[in-house]
């Protein structure tokens, strides 16, 4: 008896070796069924669509806008640019929220990639019009900015959808712990709306850092209409983040718009910008 259990414990040892070295000569099976390999026959490039966003071309009275995309595969990484920013860090994020976006056209495209390194050949893109001010207004571009502390950035002074405009006064608020004006220009080129008319601009501006307060009063003369029409800029601050936090420089109700007679413009709407300083 004792005999012939050894001879089976030596029969199944065998077996088992003889098994395990015939495995080990044996060839793998190849992996197929990958489809972000390019070698695989089941290879699909990768690809990005946008599953929430605006319509192509679309007017929107908001500039609080999301766009959400996905890709075809899943573990994959997307870069986006808005408009002649920078293209994002590569990064599996799906979603873009952007509550400040100022009025105009916008221009938003976003790209994927494999976790080979494969990437889209072509970027899913949309493009859409922010148009949610009501003019006669008062409003600063860009809306919304994240700076450093110590750096500087500039505002323009808008005006959105004037008519008749001969003169104006934009009187502007701002925490003066936090930031500080550096300079006031008040546009008398081609990059002011008041030069539409031909005229001549006359500008004036002054800005007290103690008190949180820049003023500045524009006309035009000489020009054929003596009003203006239109939407554009009429002057650029320049500011310094002198401390960290969130900050805002409003339009104030003391803004004025007036016409040719002298007589005055309703405004609308008086539109803040936020800043934010790391």
């Amino acid at each position: 008896m004792a005999r012939s259990i050894h001879r089976i414990t030596l029969l199944t040892t065998l077996a088992l070796m003889l098994g395990g070295f015939g495995c080990s000569k044996l060839p793998s099976e190849p992996e197929f069924d990958n489809p972000i390999i390019p070698d695989d026959p089941s290879f699909v490039p990768p690809k990005v669509t946008l599953v929430s966003c605006p319509s192509e071309g679309a007017v929107l009275n908001t500039c609080h806008v999301e766009l959400v995309w996905r890709g075809n595969q899943p573990d994959m990484e997307f870069t986006y640019q808005l408009d002649i920013g920078e293209w994002s860090a590569w990064a599996d994020d799906t979603t873009l929220t952007c509550p400040w976006l100022d009025e105009g056209t916008h221009d938003f495209q976003v790209k994927g990639r494999y976790a080979s390194g494969i990437e889209t050949d072509s970027a899913a893109a949309v493009s859409f019009v922010v148009n949610d001010i009501q003019g006669p207004a008062l409003w600063l571009s860009p809306r919304h900015q994240e700076i450093d502390q110590d750096s500087t950035f500039t505002v323009e002074v808008m005006l959105e959808e004037v008519e008749n405009i001969f003169a104006l006064k934009a009187v502007l608020e701002f925490d003066p712990t936090k930031l500080q004006v550096s300079q006031i220009e008040v546009y008398e080129d081609t990059r002011s709306l008041l030069k539409a008319n031909g005229g001549t601009v006359i500008p004036f501006d002054r800005y007290d850092n103690s008190t949180g307060t820049a003023t500045i009063e524009v006309a035009t003369a000489t020009g054929n209409p003596p009003g203006v029409s239109g939407t554009g800029a009429i002057a650029q601050l320049t500011f310094t983040a002198i401390g960290g936090g969130n900050s805002q420089i409003s339009n104030t109700t003391a803004s004025i718009l007036r016409d040719p007679d002298n007589q005055s413009i309703t405004i609308n709407e008086l539109v803040d910008a936020a800043v934010e300083v790391r």
